[in-house]
């Protein structure tokens, strides 16, 4: 590896030390737990280099599929080149990221004589755009598109220079992109981040969404209601609808009886010598009744838990791609529903969930039922059952842990306990519950011993398992009211991105992921479309933020960092006045006016005016290895906190 200035030549080239084993050795290697085989010789498919005002960025792609990626101060490499500090340990520590399953390729961003210094593409199947960050690190963002062919990217070459386009005013480029597949493409990428939106029409009102893991197949459970002679709706039912969201054709559709919605939707996938596809589909049944005085009235009468067989349509059909296309034809495989089994019920099935291969755990009314399927008699067969206080509206399943949501009494968690060799049969127990009543919208597992939940009027609360097994009541963690009707809560990531943040860690506390960076985050659903993100973050960043939020709110009346508190502010959410207290949560609202709100003078100012916010931010600094140019602590512990925040919103959100 060399070091040319632009415009001259070198004639005796000094050669830069950089073993990749070295590297690898002294890697973080630790952090990736069991799950990745490191090997002992990597073969370098390709190797790049950023920089930016202080730091320097090695970027070495593996034909594995992984990038290896370590930073050095700028001012050490110079001096290195120049000869005046010998031979130094240029880079740190190096980071490995699992990219794809090719072999990792660089190309630069823009076709000038001199390569963009700061950012570069990668490919390894999906592209990615890399930032060479503040404070030695780097922002790896996957390119996403409308394009159904963006994962076999190959090799990617710029065309133009960049330039804003008129649509949306961003600045964007042309590449010429070839694929694995065969075959290339002229793209138009935009360097600024933004959410783009894909529509699928459905021609009805969706209530359900499930991604099935096998095929990628959209299950869409939508609300039909058409019209009678007069104009009104005569009734409503449901149906239930495959998409495939590569294109956004229906590949299968079924209807539901009249006066009978869909209430709960789930995959159930059974491996052996023989695999089985299953959807389960839980209803509730509903009878009009005319009252002298109100009217029309509707009733819940009962329910149904009904199965289907998603499987390959054995006939594939041509679909046209568009009506001016004339005779190009697009081959659809598809997929079908086929009718397995039904069963009727005398309440609404509100919640399904799988069991391991062989067991459906159902929630009827205030009645939690675990089916065990038998595949010699193939039907379903009822093996024990738990009855509950209250209505159950949610279920999930950790290993043989249920946690299931009720309406008034928050969650309850169950353990199922399989059939013995000794003749033993199954059996469901009611092992702890929370001591705290809330009509709980969604409940999801974390982690073996840890349970989040979020309720109908918008409060959010984790709960945990107690040390001692005798108690029954469940501890409870954190708590935030968000201010808003929630309807439903998953854990996962918005966007798949490859950067590496030590400050956000795993629910579980363990390493157990690949990478720190892939630490799941709570996604909630509101019922007003907002999406809520909460990442765990560590001890350090929670008592730096929390010293923060005291800051803000301790200025002085006029200063733009305290935030103005107004009848509908959601702040009422943080500083407890609410009628419920936030509890070990921060709010973001505070941190995003810190960062994107307030010049450089007014943040220094917070930092200045709490000795203990500007202490917390500078010891962090230290055991993360920061690299300040400035000599006021108050403007490093101002950088370090925005360096902070913008990591974890960038790994938290998108």
């Amino acid at each position: 590896m060399y070091w040319v200035d632009p415009g001259s030549l070198i004639s005796e080239p000094t050669p830069i030390p950089i073993d990749l084993k070295l590297m690898q050795a002294s890697g973080k290697q630790e952090d990736l737990g069991d799950c990745m085989d490191i090997d002992t010789n990597p073969v370098v498919s390709d190797i790049y280099v950023l920089y930016s005002s202080t730091s320097l960025y090695i970027l070495v792609g593996l034909r594995d599929g992984r990038m290896v990626w370590s930073a050095s101060d700028v001012r050490l490499f110079a001096g290195m080149v120049n000869g005046t500090h010998g031979a130094l340990p240029l880079f740190g520590e190096a980071t490995f990221v699992e990219v794809g399953k090719v072999p990792v390729s660089f190309a630069s961003t823009t076709l000038q004589l001199q390569p963009s210094a700061h950012t570069v593409f990668m490919c390894s199947g999906l592209p990615y755009m890399i930032k060479a960050g503040r404070l030695s690190q780097l922002e790896i963002t996957p390119c996403t598109g409308e394009s159904n062919d963006l994962e076999s990217i190959h090799c990617i070459v710029p065309l133009t220079t960049s330039a804003v386009t008129e649509s949306t005013g961003c600045e964007a480029g042309r590449f010429l992109a070839t694929f694995s597949t065969g075959g290339a493409s002229v793209l138009e990428v935009e360097f600024q981040a933004r959410c783009s939106i894909c529509p699928y029409p459905v021609d009805s009102e969706p209530r359900r969404v499930v991604v099935d893991p096998d095929t990628g197949m959209l299950l869409v459970a939508s609300v039909v209601r058409p019209q009678d002679a007069t104009g009104g709706v005569a009734f409503s039912t449901s149906c239930l609808k495959v998409i495939d969201p590569g294109t956004g054709s229906i590949c299968a559709e079924v209807r539901f009886q009249p006066f009978e919605l869909v209430c709960s939707l789930a995959t159930w996938h059974i491996r052996g010598l023989k695999s089985y596809r299953y959807v389960c589909v839980g209803t509730t049944q509903f009878s009009e009744q005319t009252d002298g005085q109100s009217g029309l009235t509707r009733q819940a009468v009962g329910g149904r838990l009904v199965i289907y067989n998603l499987k390959p349509r054995r006939k594939p059909r041509k679909t046209q791609l568009s009506p001016d296309a004339g005779q190009n034809m697009l081959v659809d495989p598809g997929f079908e529903l086929k009718y397995v089994w039904e069963s009727d019920r005398n309440g609404p099935v509100s919640a399904l969930s799988s069991l391991g291969d062989s067991y459906l755990v159902v929630a009827v009314s205030t009645t939690i039922l675990v089916l065990k399927l038998d595949i010699v008699q193939r039907q379903l067969i009822e093996c024990c059952e738990c009855s509950l206080r209250f209505a159950a509206t949610s279920i999930d399943v950790c290993g043989t842990n249920i946690v299931v949501g009720s309406k008034r009494e928050a969650v309850n968690l169950l353990r199922f306990t399989p059939a013995q060799s000794d003749g033993t049969s199954e059996r469901l127990d009611l092992v702890h519950s929370a001591r705290f009543g809330a009509n709980t919208a969604d409940a999801r597992f974390l982690a073996s011993d840890l349970v989040a939940g979020v309720d109908h009027n918008g409060f959010l609360f984790v709960v945990g398992v107690p040390g001692d097994s005798v108690e029954f009541a469940l501890d409870f963690v954190l708590g935030m009211h968000l201010g808003i009707p929630c309807s439903r809560l998953q854990v996962g990531r918005l966007v798949r991105r490859l950067d590496d943040c030590a400050h956000i860690v795993p629910w579980s506390g363990m390493p157990s992921m690949s990478s720190r960076s892939q630490a799941e985050c709570l996604v909630v659903g509101a019922v007003s479309g907002a999406v809520w993100t909460l990442a765990r973050i560590s001890r350090d960043a929670f008592e730096v933020l929390g010293c923060l939020e005291q800051a803000m709110m301790d200025m002085p009346p006029l200063h733009p960092a305290r935030p103005l508190v107004t009848k509908n502010d959601t702040l009422n959410r943080a500083r407890g006045r609410s009628s419920v207290k936030s509890v070990g949560v921060i709010d973001g609202t505070f941190s995003t006016l810190f960062v994107e709100h307030l010049t450089d003078a007014e943040r220094i100012d917070v930092v200045r005016s709490s000795p203990e916010l500007m202490q917390k931010a500078l010891t962090m600094s230290r055991s993360d290895t920061f690299t300040l140019d400035s000599p006021d602590p108050g403007a490093q512990a101002a950088t370090i906190i925005v360096h902070l925040i913008s990591a974890l919103n960038r790994l938290s959100v998108c």
